[in-house]
């Protein structure tokens, strides 16, 4: 059986907004969590593996690298980093999920 993560959202990024969580989540109820978190400019997420790495450079724990699937210690994750204009989010996804409506008393 596969293990399950718990959507638990992470800015990587340092130069480029990088936003993760452990597990291949819904897109939109990550989203969710992320805009909760964090404002910034990103796109529409994807699913990846991913296989953390330790840093010995004492400014980071660890480094995180993208990785095919079936690697060796890698782990499933859902991915967004930043976009601008039509690549955003938002862009793709007015309401924030096909088929739903925004509140008019939002």
């Amino acid at each position: 059986m596969p293990k399950s993560y718990p959507l638990e959202v992470e800015s990587i990024g340092e130069d480029v907004y990088i936003v993760i969580s452990r597990g291949h989540h819904d897109i939109h109820e990550f989203m969710r969590a992320v805009r909760a978190d964090f404002s910034w400019p990103l796109g529409v997420p994807t699913h990846i593996w991913m296989k953390t790495r330790p840093s010995r450079d004492p400014g980071y724990t660890c480094f995180y690298d993208v990785v095919p699937e079936g690697t060796r210690g890698a782990w499933p994750a859902t991915h967004v980093q930043e976009a601008w204009g039509d690549d955003s989010y938002e862009a793709n996804f007015p309401t924030g999920a096909p088929g739903k409506q925004e509140s008019p008393h939002a």
